[in-house]
């Protein structure tokens, strides 16, 4: 796979990849992302145990959230997307073309596909990224990031085998890290102790979570 020319240039091989979302180690949440016919749906949801809000009261009771992302048919950037989760009551959804957003503009829940690029060519990668909650706070947040490969270590989950570490940096910090092994994400760290590690099924990343979050991963897209 070569370099994208511009941020915007978007591997859209299909997708179906779920990963078991851990805190402090803990399998307490499940990510999900379904990439088919050039929609991009991002599922994640966790619900903390009462020791680890105890430890981190900042820690929601629950979360959960999702994203759809809308792909130009040749990758080239996307067209729209549509953004909720249970800590707002509102649903965003944007219209590239018509709020006036660049081509070059990357949705946050877009980083896992370039970085997937990221890790196969070695080349750090620049560019604009929408935050895509933020029209509910307020004007839409658009700031300068990158995903820079900065080694090649053992990933966390799965055989912690070798994988291309991905940082995703914007404003002097890391926001987040990405492994990718031969084209595929094979672990992400979000902070605060947060981890998710691809798993084999739906059934492994569902396993012993709360009934209300097996009903939202399993909701129609």
């Amino acid at each position: 796979m070569s370099s994208p020319k511009t941020p915007g240039q978007y591997p859209l091989d299909p997708l179906d990849d779920w990963e078991a979302f851990l805190l402090g180690g803990e399998h307490c949440g499940f990510l999900h992302r379904h990439l088919a016919d050039g929609v991009l749906t991002t599922r994640t949801a966790f619900q903390p145990t009462s020791a680890q809000r105890a430890a981190t009261p900042s820690l929601p009771e629950r979360f959960m959230a999702q994203c759809q992302v809308h792909f130009a048919a040749d990758g080239s950037t996307w067209t729209e997307l549509s953004y909720e989760d249970s800590a707002s009551a509102q649903r965003v959804r944007i219209e590239r073309e018509r709020a006036g957003l660049d081509a070059d503009i990357v949705p946050s829940y877009a980083d896992g596909l370039l970085a997937r690029t990221v890790g196969e060519t070695g080349e750090a990668l620049t560019y604009r990224r929408l935050e895509e909650a933020s029209p509910l706070q307020g004007p839409v947040r658009i700031l300068e990031a990158a995903l820079a490969p900065t080694d090649v270590e053992a990933a966390p989950g799965g055989d912690g085998a070798a994988a291309h570490r991905i940082e995703l940096r914007s404003e002097g910090h890391v926001l987040g890290i990405h492994w990718v092994r031969e084209g595929a994400l094979t672990g992400s760290d979000w902070g605060a102790g947060a981890i998710s590690v691809p798993v084999d099924s739906d059934e492994a990343a569902l396993h012993g979570l709360p009934e209300d979050l097996v009903t939202f991963a399993r909701m129609p897209r």
